[in-house]
């Protein structure tokens, strides 16, 4: 459904703390003049070598992300920065999953006009992820090609892979361009990069012996028993065949041992693993059973996933990773296509879900390559992950400080992102701990380097320009003019910290049904990201995430650097050996090692402490409650925490035959005629708690009594007493207007998908006996986009009995019966006198008829008398 758009806006330009152009949007008065089309962002670089093959074919399929811009870029990116910064009363005060599209989202009016502006052209608009700031559309290469005013042109890239792209950046009206800040998905001439790599044999070659060599460290070390999970025999004796060092010893190295030794495993800590790869389930099981592990690894597929197969070693390589140092934290695994709008999406399904607070990546793009609208979209969905708490380690890149391919210099995306921890690379040569490390630069036998250096996308943050100048984070080599700073002023440099990397001492992993060695950045960032689940998991946190790190990195080695880091001072990452030697490690910070390695006996403690304390438990009132002797009771108390943290939940008062668990749900059977005022407390884990108090009457049972059975029938209090798959009631500011309630704001929205799916909506009732009648009622509205005569798509009421078994099928709804607005429905339910019984409406689409249906259900009844 299409809502109407307001008149034209003015627009206000200023340039944020990060450089970036902000669009603050204001009413126009009526009658303003209408802003002119405008092509957004730039038609993508296509690479010299690059030979033009022709058009692309008018039919081929595609599917793109419109990007929306945030309701104000200004207030998001102030918000980011609080919460993430010590000493700011904001700070670690993270928006509750799911706040986000309300408070920073683009504004209902945007999407309807983007969304209007999308269909009128001819393509099909799917459903807005959670955070409002993607709107999926899809259509052929030629409805492409009409609705933004482009063309398409196929290349043969040097690889032989044929690539296609837009020849001109895509025009939008101006009722809509004035709110979208890129299209994604327009072009395939670039693909994300592993970085990951093994050395160039099972031993060093005679270049690499003659250099400052690990070989023979790992041997002289076959296990180390750190508390954490020790290595099997075959593990132990693959390291040094393969110049590789296992988890035991690279936790020792970092001196997680104290972490162990405290019980700290990572338990309760979800780590998100983002890949373009598949990976072999068995390598992973047979990883766990080496070690005696039994970590819980999901995989969630996005955009039709990663494909199959064992990949290439850099999925196995970084879940081994996060399970070989945090066994316990619990890892998701999120694969999508490399190209296209694949890394967004996944990056965006991470962050939306926001059900990790740790996300780790090992793929990443120059800069240059990434081009500045994908990289500025980035930006604001790593300021939401932010928000939420979430916190992004990402390999820095594994070609020195020339990393786009040339000899000149350049970082990688999104390592250099101001709101991503970019983790750069060393080379231990002895283990310690602490461990004795250079910069990792193999450059003598084609063994890679670790990435670092100035970006040429962002200015410096505050985190890094605010820095005391004994860190050296400005320095002799510091420039702003990459990123084209303001004078006096510098752009972001990168890394913010290091790990070993060096293939030479690398990782002991096993892939493809085989033990084998694997180092890189790309082993780096995950070792990171299990430092951070362990953290986060420590007493001192106290259950509140770290999330996004570099500001409370970079306070940290302010306050106690040597207590917290390991300081890399020898080599430098110019990998060609064209660049002078750019850029060499010094004391503290650097652009070839950042901060430097992890202290784990030091560093947690550092980076838990600093938080806002005095947290504010606030418990939702349910009003008063009336209920009858026999009949059961299942009410949810809600409550929220300003902290983001987990409650628990008591009470007194309650009636005779009442209970309340831990979560906050009243269940039971009332057994005694009585009032009482009951009190619900809600705690966390910092005993801060807060409470609600509210009367209860409990009536003697009548032979009927005229009443409505259904809970939250109007769904005005969310998924309160319904059970519903995920994304299924909804208000009307999360919709975004292109469905909406029949009255008040919430509603129930089955399927409409586009793709093969299954939304189901349900409610569980006991109905009265001895009562006359028995009327069920509810408002239902149908859209459909499909064209055949068949029923593609349906809409079935059931009743179940308590096992779940189907009693009847009430009516069945298709893309056939699609309506204009709400249709009253009522339907005689005598025939369940007596019984507990639950309601069903269950919302098939096939999308065998190429288009959707949308089934939405609102202001249900159960009434009897």
């Amino acid at each position: 459904m299409r809502a109407s758009v307001s008149a034209a806006a003015a627009l206000t330009v200023a340039v944020s703390p990060l450089g970036a152009v902000l669009v603050a949007v204001s009413s126009s008065p009526a009658g303003a003049a209408q802003l002119p089309p405008e092509r957004i962002g730039q038609a993508p670089l296509v690479r010299l070598d690059a030979v033009a093959v022709g058009p692309l074919a008018a039919a081929t399929a595609m599917h793109a992300d419109v990007l929306l811009l945030p309701r104000s870029p200004a207030a998001l990116s102030s918000y980011a920065t609080a919460v993430s910064t010590p000493g700011d009363p904001l700070y670690r005060h993270y928006l509750r999953r799911g706040q986000f599209a309300g408070r920073f989202g683009p504004t209902p009016a945007a999407i309807a006009a983007v969304s209007a502006s999308l269909r009128s052209k001819g393509l099909l608009v799917g459903r807005l992820p959670s955070d409002h700031l993607s709107i999926p559309v899809s259509g052929t290469a030629s409805s492409f090609s009409k609705a933004f005013s482009i063309g398409f042109e196929r290349y043969r890239l040097p690889s032989g892979r044929i690539a296609f792209a837009n020849t001109k950046a895509p025009l939008f009206p101006g009722s809509a361009a004035r709110y979208v800040q890129a299209v994604i998905g327009l072009d395939s001439l670039y693909l994300q990069q592993r970085l990951d790599l093994r050395p160039a044999s099972a031993h060093a070659t005679a270049a690499h012996a003659t250099a400052a060599s690990p070989h023979g460290t790992a041997a002289a070390s076959p296990h180390v028993v750190t508390g954490g999970p020790q290595p099997c025999a075959a593990a132990v004796s693959a390291g040094p065949d393969n110049d590789a060092y296992t988890a035991d010893q690279l936790a020792s190295a970092y001196r997680f041992s104290s972490l162990y030794g405290a019980g700290d495993e990572g338990t309760g800590v979800t780590v998100a693993i983002f890949e373009l790869e598949p990976n072999l389930t068995s390598d992973i099981s047979s990883y766990q059973a080496c070690y005696g592990t039994s970590a819980s690894v999901n995989y969630i597929e996005v955009d039709g996933g990663a494909g199959t197969g064992a990949g290439e070693g850099e999925a196995a390589l970084d879940i081994e990773d996060v399970i070989g140092l945090a066994p316990k934290a619990t890892i998701d695994v999120y694969q999508g296509p490399n190209g296209g709008m694949g890394p967004y999406d996944t990056y965006n399904t991470i962050i939306s879900k926001d059900t990790a607070k740790v996300i780790s990546t090992s793929w990443g793009l120059c800069e240059s390559d990434a081009g500045s609208s994908s990289i500025d979209a980035e930006n604001t969905l790593f300021q939401t992950a932010t928000t939420q708490g979430q916190g992004i380690l990402a390999a820095a890149g594994d070609s020195g400080s020339e990393d786009c391919g040339s000899t000149s210099l350049g970082v990688d995306d999104p390592a250099s992102q101001p709101y991503v921890t970019g983790v750069g690379g060393t080379e231990i040569t002895a283990l310690g701990p602490p461990p004795t490390q250079n910069v990792w630069n193999e450059s003598a036998v084609g063994g890679g380097a670790g990435g670092g250096g100035v970006s040429s996308s962002h200015a410096m943050p505050a985190y890094q320009s605010g820095a005391p100048s004994s860190l050296h984070v400005v320095n002799s080599n510091s420039s702003g003019s990459p990123c084209g700073a303001a004078t006096g002023s510098y752009c972001r440099e990168v890394p913010d910290v290091s790990a070993d990397a060096d293939p030479y001492s690398g990782y002991v992993v096993y892939y493809n049904g085989s033990w084998t060695g694997i180092g890189g950045t790309s082993a780096a960032a995950p070792l990171w990201a299990a430092f951070m689940a362990l953290t986060d998991a420590s007493s001192k946190c106290a259950g509140k995430a770290i999330g996004f790190a570099n500001p409370a990195l970079y306070s940290a080695a302010a306050a106690a650097y040597s207590t917290d880091f390991n300081d890399i001072t020898s080599g430098n990452n110019d990998y060609t050996g064209t660049n002078n030697g750019l850029f060499p490690a010094g004391a503290d910070y650097d652009m070839a090692s950042g901060l430097g390695t992890p202290n784990g006996a030091g560093l947690p403690a550092t980076l838990c402490g600093g938080g806002s304390t005095g947290n504010t438990v606030t418990v939702v009132s349910p009003g008063a409650q009336a209920t009858t002797v026999g009949s059961p009771v299942s009410l949810q108390i809600s409550g929220s925490d300003s902290g983001a943290l987990s409650l628990t939940y008591s009470a007194t008062g309650l009636p005779a035959g009442l209970s309340i668990n831990s979560s906050g749900l009243i269940t039971g059977t009332p057994t005694t005629v009585a009032s009482s005022s009951v009190t619900v407390t809600a705690k966390d884990s910092t005993e801060a708690s807060g409470s609600a108090s509210f009367s209860w009457a409990v009536k003697a049972k009548s032979s009927c009594t005229v009443t409505q059975l259904l809970g939250n029938p109007g769904f005005e209090s969310g998924n309160k007493t319904w059970s519903a798959t995920p994304d299924v009631i909804l208000s009307n500011s999360e919709t975004g207007g292109a469905e909406v309630a029949e009255a008040g704001q919430y509603f129930a929205w089955l399927d409409g998908y586009g793709v093969p799916h299954t939304d189901t909506v349900s409610q569980r009732i006991a109905v009265p006996a001895g009562c006359s009648t028995y009327t069920l009622s509810y408002h239902q509205h149908i859209d459909t986009s499909e064209v055949s005569s068949k029923a593609i798509d349906t809409l079935k009421l059931q009743v179940l009995n308590s096992s779940g078994g189907v009693l009847s099928s009430l009516s069945t709804y298709s893309n056939l019966n699609a309506n204009s607005g709400y249709r009253l429905l009522t339907l005689n339910m005598s025939a369940y006198a007596g019984r507990t019984v639950t309601l069903k409406w269950t919302g098939v689409e096939t999308d065998t008829g190429g288009g959707t249906t949308d089934f939405c259900i609102d202001t249900t009844a159960f009434n009897v008398s």
